[in-house]
């Protein structure tokens, strides 16, 4: 049985970045056909008219800690210094007693519903602690494609490792599933090259990407320059560990010479402006990022950092932040879709399957109703303001649908593979029991 979106606006981000009146045609999880022809319907297709709609891929949120949903907020008002610190966060040891197995399950649902209502087609979950978890189940319940970075610390507060033979049977079963295992490699402060090349074997071994928190806030690169005389970038390209299986997060202190550096070694960047804007961690270098040639995607953080999982909202972010930090001209509109969608993609070695709507690809796709006051007027011929009002205007309550690997998951703004209204009452009720009460000194 086919799905067929009829004659619809669509941002294709295809290599020529054509956007016009198409009608697509899915065939099981892959899109069989993008045509400006009508399309003949079958029995038992199941047809979406695209009458004041736009079709665009779906959004790749490439970090976010979702296992730390359910503690929404209360690092606010706080550096990553302070919370790694000194502050309630430090003092309650990131709150690794509140968030046990089942607030830590529950977390990452909630999250992965959220991220999935606004359009998000695939998720880099980062979390906290993982040994032990289903890590599986959330992304097969809410029914979306992702990864899960893997930190090879039972728990980064101590240093303890997890068992190898563990963490490789985690792995295989996370690929199983058709979720992306990715090897994490420490921040800064924990930088040592025999445990940094440990983890590049790993991800050889694995075949997978290895990501790590880098050049994101002054006092990690004073810790560097302090120990080894170099930037953290110059450290890793020292020790040979830079790559093209290297994605560094965030990326906010990185020189032009550095860029390079990134470019030709291969490495890519996420970046996460609402998050680096929250807590004061600085400005990314992402337009000149992208004059070099890295391949840079978005995040959105963890609620602890940006209280949000919107990739409207971060492309918004990053077009404004970096606009304001340099001239109205440096970014456009395209840049920061393509950042949220195709960009996102390289950055995962998946463009060839995800990032934009093309024969052969993938079929996840998010529909957007632009008929509405804030998204209104909208037009696309000789001029077109289609990409503008998607960077700026569009807000996650706007998408109507969502297509996930040929499987409508979101109908009418709702989701159809869990019972929202229960899992809404269940991380209130487990956020209020483990949180309410607590006292912040």
């Amino acid at each position: 049985m086919r799905l067929v979106i009829r004659d619809i606006l669509t941002v294709t981000m295809n290599d020529r970045r054509e956007i016009g009146r198409y009608s697509i045609v899915i065939d099981k999880d892959r899109i069989q056909s993008v045509s400006k022809k009508p399309v003949e319907i079958r029995p038992g297709d199941t047809v979406i008219d695209g009458k004041n709609r736009i079709a665009l891929p779906g959004f790749i949120n490439g970090h976010i800690h979702c296992d730390i949903t359910l503690a929404r907020g209360l690092g606010d008002g706080l550096t990553l210094y302070e919370q790694d610190h000194d502050s309630c966060v430090s003092r309650k040891r990131w709150f690794r007693d509140e968030l046990d197995g089942e607030a830590r399950y529950y977390g990452r649902l909630l999250q992965y519903a959220e991220a999935v209502k606004g359009g998000t087609a695939f998720i880099c979950d980062v979390p906290f602690w993982w040994e032990g978890d289903d890590l599986t189940s959330p992304f097969e319940e809410i029914g979306v494609a992702g990864a899960v970075v893997m930190d090879y610390r039972t728990d980064f507060l101590s240093g303890e490792r997890v068992d190898e033979k563990r963490y490789f049977e985690t792995a295989e079963n996370l690929r199983q599933k058709g979720i992306l295992p990715i090897v994490e490699a420490p921040a800064e402060e924990d930088f040592q090259e025999d445990i940094l090349h440990m983890l590049l074997d790993r991800a050889e071994e694995l075949d997978t990407m290895v990501q790590m928190h880098l050049a994101e806030t002054k006092w990690r690169e004073d810790i560097v320059r302090k120990r080894y005389k170099k930037t953290s970038v110059e450290y890793l390209d020292s020790i040979h560990f830079l790559n093209e299986r290297v994605i560094g997060s965030h990326g906010v202190y990185i020189t032009e010479n550095e860029q390079e550096l990134l470019r030709d070694r291969g490495s890519r960047i996420v970046n996460c402006p609402t998050a680096e804007m929250k807590i004061s961690d600085g400005t990314a270098p992402v337009v000149s990022l992208l004059k070099a040639g890295v391949p840079v995607g978005l995040g959105t953080d963890g609620a602890l950092w940006n209280d949000s999982a919107s990739m409207f909202s971060e492309m918004k972010t990053l077009l404004l932040l970096q606009r304001v930090s340099s001239d109205p001209s440096a970014i456009s509109p395209n840049d920061c879709l393509y950042a949220a969608t195709r960009g996102g993609a390289k950055v995962f070695n998946l463009d060839s399957d995800l990032g934009s709507i093309e024969p052969g690809k993938r079929a996840c796709i998010t529909i957007v109703n632009f008929f509405n006051a804030h998204m209104l007027p909208l037009y696309h011929n000789n001029s077109s303001n289609v990409l503008e009002n998607l960077a700026t205007c569009a807000e996650t309550a706007d998408v109507e649908t969502v297509i996930s690997d040929g499987t409508i998951v979101v109908d009418d703004g709702k989701l159809k593979t869990v019972d929202e209204d229960a899992l809404l009452e269940k991380c209130q009720t487990l956020a209020l029991e483990r949180f309410e009460r607590m006292i912040f000194r």
